[in-house]
């Protein structure tokens, strides 16, 4: 089955529309939000308090992908980017993922 996509021009957008580093800005202020309306289930799910966190902690890009989001009618078109967040021992801690429009604009995000 030919691919719908091209994996070079996939590779290009990623690279042109800094898709991480969007992802990365919305993940500091939803962290800072959960920061300052939850303080100790943050501290408790993350082992450490927000500077800690941001100093310390490692952040991968993990993953970005298209999406048809068939819960909808018409469906969805979406991109979700992920990232992991380690601890300063490299261990798992938890994902950010970030739901984004065709426009680059976020509809949703997750920490899980």
């Amino acid at each position: 089955m030919r691919l719908p996509m091209d994996k070079d021009a996939f590779s290009e957008f990623i690279e042109n529309s800094d898709i991480f580093r969007l992802t990365r800005d919305a993940m500091k202020q939803c962290l800072t939000n959960w920061y300052d309306d939850e303080r100790d289930q943050f501290v408790d799910n993350l082992r450490a308090d927000f500077d800690t966190v941001m100093r310390t902690y490692r952040f991968y890009d993990t993953m970005v992908s298209f999406n048809k989001n068939f819960n909808f009618d018409p469906p969805l078109d979406t991109i979700t980017c992920i990232i992991t967040i380690n601890d300063e021992e490299n261990d798992y801690c938890l994902s950010y993922r970030a739901i984004f429009d065709y426009d680059l604009n976020i509809i949703d995000d997750v920490i899980s």
